[in-house]
């Protein structure tokens, strides 16, 4: 008798959750609803969202192309908007994606996306307490984004790459994303970064292990700007206005750095000395069409790191014939 009780109860618990929940055959009534609303503000010029549509063969959303849903609630957890928005720029609301509660990652990247409407912008996220990863790239946006971002404290990637970042970036902006992990500025027009006074900002971001810098304009006064950025793994600063001679010393406390790319710079000098302690564990280090010309000099210093597999030299003018010496 009390096992019946039981199952009754459990069975009773069920069913509240679902007509509480709006479940929808594997959505909920209320995010379905949501995407719907969502898609009347992409064009969709490639018909990637061509089964959101509102009819009866269609009212599991988690089956939806683009649309992803964990699998104990159906909740949506990974929304693809990329390419769903081609043409003239324009505005987004951000308040159209509050409603995914459990949202873990938004793809937004190549939609011509210009800013955010009035009292609606990207801080509105800030209400998805899970979400993780953060992808811009390829759209319109300019720095007063970072002011937008600041609350989005839960973030572990964000690629703001291919965008119009330009001139100085306050690194105060990025104070408050303590858990990122992985941070892509590149192909924008950045030149410096505005170090406060006092410590040191970028230190705060201390889980940061990708960095992607590339195809800006930074000279080379971003490296000791870099110095505090002790959790780095791999740092990308290829196709930068880095010039002359790079000293080694520059990347010392950056005691976990696996890789470095500076290819496409004007580096003549990569000077590495003799009693070299950092970079113990580089393990990739591009240096592809920089101008470099005495080889031999630098390959015999490329001793000093211990973990060195990989070393690309490709497409530059050495002066004469490259040779190592083994010890």
């Amino acid at each position: 008798m009390g096992g019946s009780k039981s199952k009754m109860v459990v069975m009773f618990v069920l069913l509240l959750i679902i007509f509480e929940g709006g479940w929808s055959e594997g959505c909920l009534n209320h995010e379905r609803f949501a995407l719907l609303q969502l898609k009347l503000f992409f064009i969709d010029p490639y018909n990637y969202l061509l089964d959101w549509v509102d009819d009866e063969g269609a009212t599991d959303c988690c089956q939806w192309e683009r649309v992803s849903c964990n699998n104990t609630m159906g909740r949506v957890v990974v929304l693809d908007l990329s390419q769903t928005h081609r043409g003239e720029y324009w505005y987004l609301n951000a308040s159209l994606f509050t409603p995914f509660q459990q949202l873990e990652s938004l793809d937004l990247r190549d939609n011509d996306i210009a800013g955010c409407v009035e009292n609606e912008g990207l801080e509105r996220l800030s209400r998805l307490s899970n979400l993780k990863m953060l992808n811009l790239v390829g759209n319109l946006f300019n720095n007063s984004i970072l002011s937008s971002l600041a609350r989005l404290s839960s973030l572990t990637s964000l690629d703001l790459s291919a965008n119009r970042l330009k001139g100085s970036i306050d690194i105060k902006e990025l104070d408050s994303l303590r858990d990122l992990e992985k941070l892509n500025i590149g192909r924008n027009m950045i030149d410096k970064f505005v170090v406060s006074k006092g410590p040191k900002r970028l230190s705060r971001l201390n889980n940061l292990k990708v960095f992607d810098l590339s195809g800006n304009l930074f000279n080379n006064s971003i490296l000791s700007s870099l110095a505090r950025l002790s959790s780095l793994r791999s740092l990308l600063l290829y196709d930068n206005r880095l010039e002359g001679s790079i000293d080694v010393k520059e990347f010392d406390s950056l005691s976990n750095l696996e890789e470095l790319d500076m290819s496409y710079n004007e580096i003549d000098n990569f000077e590495v000395p003799q009693a070299c302690s950092g970079l113990r564990k580089l393990s990739y280090l591009h240096l592809l069409r920089v101008g470099i010309r005495d080889g031999s000099k630098l390959l015999q210093s490329m001793g000093s790191f211990p973990s060195l597999n990989t070393l690309d030299l490709s497409y530059n003018n050495f002066t004469e014939t490259v040779t190592t010496t083994t010890q």
